[in-house]
């Protein structure tokens, strides 16, 4: 600590000589000041505080997407079913998660319910598109381009339903990912963003059912679907979930059976269990009533969760000892020792 003399006329700042003639770092002036200073900040002579600090009342979550550290605080506490969402921008992705919200917030999800949800405010956030109208005329486009906080961290929504049939709640965690995300793992096989689909119990895969429908585009939509299973197998092999073929825009007619078959062979040749599920989030057609084809689409997600928790992968499985291979350490080998 710093401190000057005690004697108003010492010099020693100016000429660096004691006007007592000692040495400025034993003096006994200055280590006097130096001491009543050390008392004054005696930080156990302070008293406490006349008031204590309020206490600091629970605050509710904030409701957006969840990171996937927030998914690790509760997936210890509840098994969540962990859907993988994959498709092109404006092939739908969003417009199904919309259409979920909605049904079930009106209750009109067949055999399921609302039970909960930790990413309230994130729903309402992109369903804000199908409540805003132009004096009653319906918008061009009922949900927004998806836009995360952080481009290479995925965000999870979460729904929690109950059967009815059965009773049993199911908590649910979907990734809303902008489409720019497949399209980067379908152009250059970029990965590092999507490594929680290891974990996942069951994969969408939508593809936008007017281009399947359009001549001039068919083609091209079959083939980045194509490259997309391609990229999947390739990423998650050998234990690839189930995968969901997702086809939006039901409302406009069934896709042609021919597209249909070629996404089954290409599922086929890469080892994926395909099935297809046609959907209309929205519609514009009378005869098909918006939200069409959801349910059976959560039954099917979990039904396919219910198969993969059967099966249990065994701990430490007993190998025999491969003779074409050189080990450093072995612990077991058919001595037994």
């Amino acid at each position: 600590m710093e401190a000057a003399c005690a004697r108003p006329e010492c010099t020693v700042a100016q000429t660096g000589r004691c006007v007592l003639n000692n040495d400025p770092a034993t003096c006994p002036e200055r280590q006097k000041l130096v001491g009543a200073l050390e008392n004054l900040l005696d930080v156990s002579a302070i008293t406490a505080p006349a008031l204590s600090p309020p206490v600091e009342r629970a605050r509710f979550p904030h409701s957006l997407t969840l990171s996937p550290s927030d998914i690790s605080k509760f997936t210890g506490k509840s098994y969540q079913y962990l859907v993988g969402v994959l498709g092109a921008p404006d092939a739908g992705k969003t417009a199904v998660l919309v259409s979920l919200y909605l049904l079930l917030a009106n209750g009109k999800l067949a055999d399921y319910r609302f039970a909960d949800s930790k990413t309230l405010m994130a729903f309402d956030e992109i369903s804000r598109g199908t409540r805003l109208w132009n004096q009653g005329e319906r918008p061009k486009q009922m949900t927004s381009h998806t836009e995360l906080p952080d481009e290479r961290v995925p965000g999870f929504l979460h729904l929690s339903m109950r059967c009815l049939s059965n009773g049993n709640r199911y908590d649910v965690l979907l990734p809303d990912l902008p489409g720019e995300w497949s399209d980067a793992l379908i152009d250059h096989n970029r990965v590092d963003r999507l490594s929680f689909l290891k974990s996942a119990d069951i994969l969408w895969l939508t593809l936008d059912g007017k281009q399947l429908r359009d001549p001039k585009l068919r083609q091209q939509s079959l083939h980045r679907a194509h490259l997309l299973m391609e990229r999947i197998s390739t990423l998650l092999s050998p234990h690839i979930p189930p995968v969901v073929i997702v086809l939006s825009h039901r409302d406009i007619g069934e896709p042609e059976q021919r597209s249909v078959q070629s996404l089954e062979r290409e599922a086929e040749r890469f080892g994926i269990q395909l099935t297809i599920a046609d959907v209309a989030s929205f519609s514009d057609d009378p005869a098909v009533t918006p939200g069409t084809g959801i349910a059976e689409l959560i039954s099917r997600t979990l039904n396919c969760g219910d198969r993969n928790r059967d099966v249990v992968p065994e701990a430490w499985p007993d190998q025999e000892p491969d003779s074409s291979s050189r080990f450093v350490m072995r612990f077991r080998h058919r001595g037994g020792r």
